[in-house]
């Protein structure tokens, strides 16, 4: 099971505020199709309970998360060359929705500051912000990684109410970088244009909440009103509105338990590792792909960095 997020044009790379671990240029996600193309049986969604069949190649389902609307304009018509279908999961409620989550918001900040050579840190523009012992964000440098994970302790009010207070707190633009033309959501209509390419859209839940972080009834709406959205919204043969890639891959067992009460039937996670017929169906293991997944550190398309990526830490995980 491979996950995917964002599939950026070369020449754009610059401008995608999203995570790195997010994104995958053109270029290298095409470099992937071939070598799937040539070594690996693509499945699509709705045959990935069907026999194996004869073939000794590696079993593969492409699946993105978020909704991205480069999925459309960019991952699809590569994917369509390659005759491959793909499951897409939506976030349901943002539809259409431009800069729809904070990290890119944060991570603009980051940049924004690393290119100004400004004197501000991220200590002062987050400084009214402590975690549950009263700590601040510690001082001097900090990975994006490490401002990120400090930040998802907070609930997603509170982020976005300080982001917005960071970003008032710069009186004027730091950056020269150009805006992502293409960090939004698709809209449904969007959406039916990949059915209608052979692809599926799955649920990525109603709001993108980290479910191990809300309470039982939360859960449940946030469950419930995504896979009503999708039913009203999709064609149900273009559905799989019983899939749910669980947000930031975060689960447990009062999660899984609510998940299969709302009747979704297969939940996938970001734990890496392989799936096999006596995985839980709820707690799929999936392996994440981006550009350092694929490229060498001379940024050149490696064979041996994918399938280290693809099939050998995946399997060492699953051996733990």
């Amino acid at each position: 099971m491979l996950t995917l997020h964002r599939v950026i044009p070369d020449d754009a790379m610059e401008s995608c505020r999203s995570p790195h671990g997010m994104v995958i240029r053109e270029s290298a996600f095409r470099s992937l199709l071939v070598y799937l193309s040539k070594n690996a049986v693509c499945v699509k969604p709705g045959d990935i309970d069907q026999p194996e069949g004869s073939s000794t190649r590696p079993r593969v389902l492409i699946t993105f998360d978020d909704g991205w609307f480069d999925n459309l304009a960019i991952a699809a018509p590569l994917l369509a060359q390659f005759g491959m279908s793909a499951c897409f999961f939506a976030v349901t409620n943002y539809a259409g929705r431009s800069q729809p989550f904070w990290p890119e918001r944060a991570l603009g900040l980051v940049r924004a500051l690393h290119d100004s050579k400004s004197q501000i840190s991220l200590r002062d523009l987050f400084s009214h912000l402590v975690d549950a012992e009263g700590t601040p964000l510690p001082a001097g440098p900090i990975k994006e990684e490490e401002l990120l994970s400090w930040l998802k302790q907070f609930d997603p009010e509170t982020i976005s109410a300080a982001i917005s207070d960071a970003e008032r707190s710069i009186s004027s633009p730091m950056t020269t970088r150009q805006p992502d033309p293409w960090e939004r959501l698709m809209t449904w209509d969007e959406m039916h244009t990949l059915t209608r390419a052979g692809h599926t859209i799955g649920s990525h839940t109603a709001t993108h909440a980290l479910l191990t972080q809300l309470t039982s009834d939360e859960v449940a709406s946030e469950l419930l009103t995504s896979s009503t959205a999708l039913e009203q919204h999709m064609v149900p043969e273009h559905t799989e509105r019983h899939w749910i890639a669980y947000p930031n891959g975060f689960t447990d067992n009062r999660v899984r338990e609510l998940t299969a009460k709302c009747g979704y039937h297969y939940g996938f996670t970001t734990v890496s590792g392989l799936w096999r017929k006596e995985s839980e169906p709820l707690a799929i293991p999936r392996v994440n792909v981006w550009d350092g997944s694929v490229l060498s550190p001379e940024g050149t398309f490696d064979e041996s960095y994918l399938e280290y990526t693809l099939f050998f830490r995946p399997l060492l995980a699953g051996s733990l």
